[in-house]
């Protein structure tokens, strides 16, 4: 994407198209997904009887990582013997349980069309997860590949109650939102994309069914994002709440410019793709 690297498209990618990477731009997988496809992968690595298995296995994974993610190749090397000194474990089983969440949402799709094309997770596990993530792609096994869901359905499942919209839906809503001058929507639909991506950065169960206010503390604590941002994110939340129509029913007409909303739609988008450019660091 344009400002941060987190959201930057992939220039030779393999298994996806550029208007497969220019739709899904603000596509966000959340840490609990991330989370729980390394754990599958660890019980992959750790399935072999064999003594050196599953290091070769850990290593393996996280040289694709790298290979795809441009980042350095680990060559793993034993002793004469055959076997890997205690060190090489410890590393392999650190680096291991983060080195997926480093990857942009492109880059995790090239990798798992890789581990796919390996056999070593089949598509339709993968897409079961994505059912829940409420995710905007799935993949295919014949070709390798993906299928881009338009924002049409994914509307139609966000109106069914499916889960919560994600960002990239919300993105959508709020430029259509601008294209037909509804500039209080645009602002009602920033407040909600900065509280769907709060949700996901803390990404604790108890927080999932509170308004941002009530857990921006703990939000400012977890954020990457400048003081001055986080305190531009609540008075936009604030703001939404007195702003008429915005937040509520009102008699009096909405005072927000259309200044205003160019600037809020873009900042929105510009702190989205900084703040898990920033989160994928940690």
């Amino acid at each position: 994407m344009n400002l941060v690297d987190n959201f930057k498209n992939m220039k030779y990618a393999m298994f996806l198209d550029s208007n497969q990477i220019s739709s899904l731009e603000y596509e966000v997988l959340s840490q609990d997904f991330l989370i729980r496809i390394t754990r599958m992968l660890l019980h992959w690595s750790e399935s072999e009887e064999y003594e050196n298995a599953s290091i070769s296995r850990k290593n393996t994974i996280i040289n694709l990582v790298r290979t795809i993610s441009g980042g350095k190749i680990y060559t793993l090397t034993s002793d004469d013997d055959g076997f890997y000194h205690p060190a090489e474990h410890y590393w392999h089983n650190s680096i291991f349980l983060v080195v997926i969440r480093d990857l942009t949402t492109i880059e995790f799709i090239e990798f798992i069309c890789e581990i796919i094309k390996m056999e070593i997770i089949s598509a339709q596990a993968i897409n079961n997860l994505l059912n829940i993530e409420n995710a905007s792609f799935r993949f295919k096994s014949e070709p390798i590949g993906i299928e881009v869901y338009p924002i049409s359905e994914l509307e139609k499942e966000s109106q069914e109650e499916k889960s919560h919209p994600n960002i990239r839906l919300l993105i959508d809503r709020m430029n259509k939102a601008y294209d037909n001058n509804d500039y209080t929507l645009v602002l009602h639909t920033s407040s909600n994309i900065f509280e769907t991506m709060a949700k996901d950065i803390i990404g604790i169960s108890s927080i999932q069914n509170q308004t941002l206010k009530g857990f921006f503390d703990r939000y400012r604590n977890d954020s990457k994002l400048r003081t001055e941002i986080l305190d531009y994110i609540l008075s936009i939340y604030e703001n939404r709440g007195s702003e008429p129509l915005a937040g509520h029913g009102s008699t009096q007409e909405p005072s927000i410019t259309k200044e205003e909303a160019v600037t809020l739609k873009e900042m929105t988008k510009a702190f989205v793709k900084i703040e898990y450019e920033l989160n994928a660091e940690k």
